[in-house]
């Protein structure tokens, strides 16, 4: 009998539950305990590495209650952050149709986003891996707009979204059952118990299944996570161990010509090789912990390693010949191992003023390999009968890639506070990033051929903020806070992992940014208003993009200065009149543009996109809400966003229509039971949402208008 090692997590979670945790003292307070509390919305860790309200933070910060996900029954990623002021998402990308590209102040690359997971970086020095988030298991996410490599590293390029786990509730458990268009089944069940001397014991358990809106793209993920959590002496541990396995039908993009779908293609369908797949078996563990030195002195520490064990299959439209359509193909079997560990001393002091200095350094480390081969396939685009199946098809190439990145970095940055109006902030951080890449490619019937690349950079990373309070907390009249923010920072990484043939198989030159932003944040009329309203530009130099070599096919390279700018506001409005109402809504104004960018066509010609928009990014971006969540009884919500018009191409030729999307729900909560029913994308939109790095010209589809019912039990 084969053990997976979910079904050990299964096995090991029962376990866990019915036994008690080691008897310990009680722990202080500290930013990794992950203790259960009403005000944590608040509360920011992300920015600072320390505990700060929300207010307090010069920079541009959102954080989306995970209470709000579950009441608003979102199942996806895109779900989640799709009411965030200038944010862009939308289900549908290169890894698959659940999994979003997230693009912040324009900028669409999403490896220069850092995304993590209690503080872990899902993904590891690679691209992140979006699949290891459970939706329906988050507490908060905290995201933060522009570079943040002073204190996170070279992952934290443009930007970062931190999303927390869900743990230590107030009820004993909850069960959740749920279903809705394409034959969608999900289910939930968390466990909560206090055990011996304040620990806590938590388990999340979760299935989905469905069909898939676009034909042959069903999918079923199963997940398991076991946590524990309590005081250590003085200090306080949090112990992860999780699991999932996550397989999604792959389904390909939309192939598109001068603004318009390549005749004969529709929608819906599906024109990758049968058997195509994307599946992940992974496992993982994670600990924080945090002890104090002296009076004001603590020392955390955050460590997490996963192994993910994959199987990839895909393939894209290519060259169309009246009827006949001819792709190309990839099967392989990556295995990702990841490793992280952020050491720090959290210092308070007073010279001058008061002090929180944070020091520490870090280290990412990853290795992914694969072994698998290239195909190319003929079917009829009018009969869908002569897709041929995967297993079916003759082997092209052989193939293989193995990539090992190690990130060290070690940083240093200070609040100070001299006055109780003014805090000024800065640091830096000096990192080094080093790669080894090995491909292997050896055609059918032709000869082997190889390529070694192995490279070594080292950069220093820095910034600097102030913070100036012009109405203080608890001041008199109708303002309660006003907080003006400035910063300017500076990042830098190394490019995306370039994993192709072996001719293209090449470590290509870092990337580099620079930023400044300003802004306006606060608080009136007794908390019943907030807002925030900031100005940015963002300069990108070497900005990695996909592009075609002679031979037509992708590759990766530099593309020289991007500059992103812009301007958004966001504003919310909870009235103690009716308790239980919120209002909020923002718009955003960008400028993504190619400053210095030329290239050249497969055939030879040269292309300089100097002063184009960058592709697929609108300019104009509005989004508004409005929920009414009582205490008991009957609760309803509805959103609407837009973004403006988008350039399809680099040249700006051709450009994808605006869109509008509303979603909408309803709630009923009587005692222990919430039944919850929810619409999105109303309106049946079809936009784009993504293009595909891989397939040149081809574009992700959103997600067709859906419904979902689900039904929470607390206990």
């Amino acid at each position: 009998m084969r053990i997976t090692p979910l079904a050990a997590l299964r096995v090991a979670a029962l376990l866990l539950f019915l036994t008690n945790a080691p008897a310990a003292l009680a722990a202080d307070p500290d930013t990794v305990s992950m203790k259960h509390d009403p005000a944590r919305y608040g509360i920011v860790v992300s920015a600072t590495k320390t505990t700060r309200a929300l207010l307090e933070v010069p920079n541009a910060a959102v954080v989306v209650r995970g209470s709000d996900l579950r009441r608003t029954g979102a199942r996806t990623l895109a779900d989640a952050l799709v009411d965030v002021v200038g944010v862009e998402t939308g289900g549908g990308s290169d890894a698959g149709s659940r999994l979003p590209q997230i693009a912040m102040w324009g900028l669409k690359e999403i490896d220069a986003l850092l995304i993590t997971l209690d503080g872990v970086p899902v993904g590891g020095p690679f691209n992140p891996a979006l699949e290891q988030i459970a939706v329906d298991d988050i507490d908060r996410i905290e995201i933060v707009k522009g570079p943040q490599g002073t204190l996170h590293g070279v992952s934290a390029f443009a930007g970062m979204v931190q999303v927390f786990t869900n743990r230590a509730g107030v009820e004993k458990g909850t069960a959740t059952l749920g279903g809705g268009s394409f034959d969608d089944i999900h289910g939930r069940l968390n466990l909560h118990r206090a055990v011996e001397n304040g620990w806590n014991l938590d388990v999340a358990l979760s299935g989905q299944s469905s069909d898939g809106w676009q034909e042959r793209t069903s999918s079923e993920v199963e997940r398991g996570r076991v946590s524990v959590a309590g005081p250590v002496g003085r200090g306080s541990l949090a112990f992860d161990l999780s699991g999932f396995q996550d397989r999604q039908d792959w389904g390909s993009p939309l192939p598109v010509d001068a603004g318009e779908p390549l005749p004969g293609f529709e929608t819906d369908r599906n024109y990758a090789v049968l058997g195509a797949v994307q599946e992940h078996h992974t496992v993982g563990a994670n600990m924080n912990f945090a002890a104090p030195l002296g009076d004001r002195l603590r020392l955390e520490n955050t460590i997490g390693v996963a192994k993910d064990r994959q199987n990839s299959i895909r393939s894209f439209p290519g060259e169309l010949a009246g009827d006949t359509l001819a792709s190309e193909g990839v099967a392989l079997r990556p295995i990702t191992t990841t490793m992280f560990d952020d050491l720090r001393l959290v210092t308070g002091f007073d010279l001058a003023g008061r002090h929180d200095l944070v020091t520490g350094a870090a280290i990412t480390w990853g290795r992914t390999k694969a072994e698998g081969i290239g195909f190319d396939i003929e079917e009829l685009v009018s009969d869908e009968s002569s897709i041929p199946h995967v297993g079916d098809v003759p082997v092209g190439d052989n193939r293989s890639f193995a990539d090992r990145r190690t990130l060290l970095g070690a940083y240093a940055h200070d609040e100070w506070t001299p006055v109780r109006a003014l805090t000024i902030s800065g640091g830096g951080r000096f990192d080094q990033a080093n790669e080894k890449l090995h491909a292997f490619g050896q055609e059918v019937g032709g000869s082997p051929e190889t390529a070694d690349d192995a490279r070594t950079d080292q950069s220093w990373s820095g910034d600097i903020a102030a913070l100036v309070r012009l109405v203080p907390d608890q001041g008199a009249g109708a303002l309660d806070v006003v907080n003006l923010y400035g910063n300017l920072k500076s990042s830098f990484k190394p490019a995306a992992p370039n994993l192709t043939e072996p001719e293209g198989a090449k470590i290509l030159d870092p990337e580099r940014t620079h930023s400044i932003e300003a802004g306006v944040k606060g608080r009136a009329f007794d908390g019943q208003l907030g807002f925030d309203a900031s100005i940015f530009q963002l300069d990108f130099h070497n900005l990695v993009v996909s592009n075609l070599d002679e031979n037509g096919e992708p590759e990766l390279i530099n593309s020289g200065h991007t500059r992103f700018k812009g301007v958004e506001v966001s504003a919310s409005i909870s009235p103690h009149a009716i308790p239980g109402l919120s209002l909020s809504g923002g718009w955003a104004h960008h400028d993504p543009r190619f400053v210095e960018f030329t290239f050249v066509t497969p055939d030879g010609e040269l292309r300089n996109v100097s002063g184009k928009i960058v592709e697929l990014a609108p300019r104009e971006l509005w989004n508004a809400r409005a929920a009414y969540a009582p205490v008991r009884w009957l609760g309803g919500w509805v959103s609407a966003r837009h973004q403006g018009i988008r350039p399809l191409t680099r040249r700006n030729t051709f450009f994808a229509e605006a869109f509008d999307e509303v979603d909408a729900g309803l709630t009923f909560q009587a005692g222990r039971v919430r039944l919850g029913a929810t619409g999105r994308n109303l309106g049946d939109d079809r936009h784009y949402v993504a293009e595909s790095d891989i397939g040149d010209s081809q574009f992700y589809v959103s997600p067709p208008k859906r419904y979902s019912a689900e039904m929470t039990i607390s206990f």
